[in-house]
């Protein structure tokens, strides 16, 4: 019975305790790569960690790696992850101009100063809680991901906001387009888009005149396409501003692009490059998508420059109108006021942007400003570590943080570090003098003897592991 009863049972093992592949071998320097952030994703402690105690780390995770701690170092140290080393900076490399035709907020100047290039600073003192200023996107870029629906007519054509059916039932009363499928989701929204959406999508103009069509509306689909299947944002986002830009027979909107903080992306991807790709996301604006990867470049400058067959750029044009374009983003709109900002950790504004993406975004003041104070904003989340932080701003913005919380934070890291190191000391003068004493009693018995002042011969309660404590002492 016994012997039937075991050949009816199957024993299987967890996925997760399977090895990865039978016997040792080595990974790809990219392998491990990814396996170090990760594990500083996991735990931001551990970014402190020493190359040995890391190295330990990864090898408990792909145990079947041979992999050397002088490999590790050698790896941190060829993708600029090694905190000791010096980062690639292009701070240096970003150019800017006054900013023509911009009318700021009434307690609001503009200063362009030698290390911080064009500024914000308070003309008059500013009030906690106060508004300062409220603007609508100088560029309107709508959600990448919603190009299929719009085309569907399940989205709106400008804003990319989603209809419901009993929406689109109703919509259709003069807000449809009257050549394609797509609609608008209200008369602003139809307004704002009239002109660029014809030229775009379906170039409609009079056939009695013989006006040029000077935008090529197959190559717009035909390059929006591969922006979503290639998930990049950004040539999406410059074809658009490009369009926007010849539109405007006044050339102002040129102009102002012109005058922003503009830095090549080619220059931008050596950050990148020696920075691993730590950390870098979709979330906070200027983040890198997949534009990084120089293949897609060339592509992409092609079937831009199809789009706009009577207007040609250079490449090194489009590579810093890309590069322009990703430093001074905000939730993938551009704002002529709010570029103006520059990055501290602990900013004295708070910049709320409108779930209605076309209503734009207000400015209010965090904390009381003085007259003369620099107006400034966070680029990043000032939640993250010290480490988060720096890496993302080096290789999205191109500078290292020297603001007064960035200070901080290093001196109680080098404060902790320096604690655990004498915690470490001290455990191993511990383990020292009991090993000395081991050896001076030999196999002899003691006995240590018990203080009786201040304890009335009762124990010392634990304040460690009891669950309630009233007092230390009884």
């Amino acid at each position: 019975m016994t012997q039937d009863l075991e050949k009816k049972i199957e024993v299987i093992s967890i996925n997760d305790s399977i090895p990865e592949e039978n016997g040792p071998r080595v990974p790809h320097e990219r392998q491990v790569i990814d396996t170090i952030i990760e594990i500083w994703k996991q735990d931001p402690n551990t970014e402190n960690l020493g190359v040995s105690k890391l190295h330990s780390i990864v090898k408990q995770k792909h145990s079947n790696w041979s992999l050397s701690e002088k490999r590790v170092r050698q790896l941190l140290k060829k993708f600029g992850l090694s905190t000791n080393q010096e980062q690639f900076t292009y701070a240096k490399d970003i150019k800017s101009e006054l900013t023509p035709d911009i009318n700021l907020p009434p307690k609001i100047q503009v200063v362009m100063t030698s290390k911080r290039g064009k500024c914000l600073y308070a003309k008059k003192p500013i009030t906690k809680g106060e508004l300062i200023w409220e603007e609508k996107p100088l560029f309107f870029i709508p959600p990448l991901a919603n190009v299929k629906l719009i085309s569907h007519g399940s989205a709106c054509s400008y804003c990319g906001k989603l209809l419901q059916q009993t929406e689109m039932k109703t919509v259709l009363k003069g807000l449809d387009c009257n050549v394609c499928s797509e609609i608008w989701c209200s008369k602003e929204c139809k307004q704002q888009d009239g002109d660029l959406h014809s030229i775009l999508k379906h170039n409609v103009y009079n056939p009695t005149t013989k006006k040029s069509k000077f935008i090529n509306p197959d190559s717009f689909i035909t390059l929006q396409d591969y922006c979503l299947e290639e998930s990049w944002n950004a040539l999406y986002a410059i074809t658009l501003i490009y369009a926007q830009i010849l539109l405007d027979k006044s050339g102002t909107k040129q102009k102002q692009f012109n005058a922003m903080a503009k830095v090549s992306q080619d220059i931008r991807y050596k950050a990148l490059n020696s920075g691993g790709g730590t950390f870098d996301n979709m979330n906070g604006g200027a983040l890198f998508v997949q534009e990084q990867q120089k293949t897609l470049w060339k592509e992409g400058y092609e079937k831009f420059l199809s789009v706009f067959p009577k207007n040609p750029i250079t490449y090194k044009e489009f590579l810093y109108m890309m590069g322009t374009y990703n430093i001074n983003n905000l939730d993938s709109n551009i704002y002529l006021t709010q570029s103006h900002l520059n990055h501290n950790c602990n900013p004295n504004t708070s910049v709320d942007t409108n779930i209605n993406r076309i209503s734009g975004l207000k400015v209010f003041a965090k904390t009381n400003i003085k007259e003369g104070e620099e107006i400034t904003t966070t680029y990043v989340n000032p939640n993250h570590t010290l480490n988060q932080r720096q890496r993302e701003l080096r290789v999205n913005w191109g500078f290292i943080c020297n603001c007064e919380k960035c200070i901080n934070d290093s001196n109680e890291q080098k404060r902790r570090k320096s604690s655990t190191s004498n915690q470490q000391t001290n455990a191993k003068n511990i383990r020292n003098m009991l090993k000395e004493t081991s050896e001076s009693m030999g196999d002899k018995e003691f006995e240590l003897s018990i203080p009786q002042d201040g304890f009335n011969g009762e124990r010392r309660k634990s304040v460690r592991f009891d669950e309630k404590v009233v007092a230390v002492n009884n």
